[in-house]
């Protein structure tokens, strides 16, 4: 009798971790894929367009070519930190260049091996002259730091299809 109790337990033990086992391969074959980065960014893209179009278009120098997400992110930072919260409609401005920095990190983390960030030279010269005088041009600086915010997220607009996926 008493290798009659073991035995059914060691059958019921079994049963339970094949019962474990199956549930768990059907709740990871049955999720829902992982959303692709870059068809996150597109929209995100077109967004951060309309709201930045909003605002006066300053004319500055052509645009520097930038290498790389590295870069990409470098500079839309800077420009972001750069934008004063005081200026009117500029806090959802400010939360999606945000985001897609954040978009764009993550496609980085998976393509770029050992990424080496440059700034331009715009974005350069607002932050020595911040640097220099940070209350006298807030409204100056913020609407060309807006501006280069802008030719970046153009730039990226024309190059997305051109991202690799993860």
């Amino acid at each position: 009798m008493f290798f009659c109790i073991q035995k059914s337990t060691i059958t019921m033990d079994s049963t339970l971790v094949a019962l474990f086992f199956l549930l768990h391969v059907l709740s990871v074959g049955t999720g829902k894929p992982l959303p692709d980065t870059k068809s996150t960014i597109e929209p995100l893209i077109k967004t951060l367009l309309v709201r930045l179009n909003a605002f006066p278009v300053i004319p500055v120098n052509p645009p520097q070519e930038l290498e790389g997400f590295s870069s990409i992110v470098v500079a839309l930072d800077g420009y972001n930190n750069l934008i004063s919260e005081n200026l009117l409609n500029v806090a959802q401005v400010k939360t999606e260049i945000s985001r897609l920095t954040n978009d764009i990190s993550e496609l980085m983390d998976c393509t770029e091996k050992n990424p080496k960030p440059t700034l331009p030279v715009h974005l350069q010269q607002l932050q020595n002259e911040w640097e220099q005088d940070p209350e006298r041009y807030v409204e100056a600086i913020s609407m060309a730091a807006i501006n280069g915010a802008r030719e970046i997220v153009e730039m990226l607009q024309n190059q997305i299809h051109g991202i690799p996926s993860c």
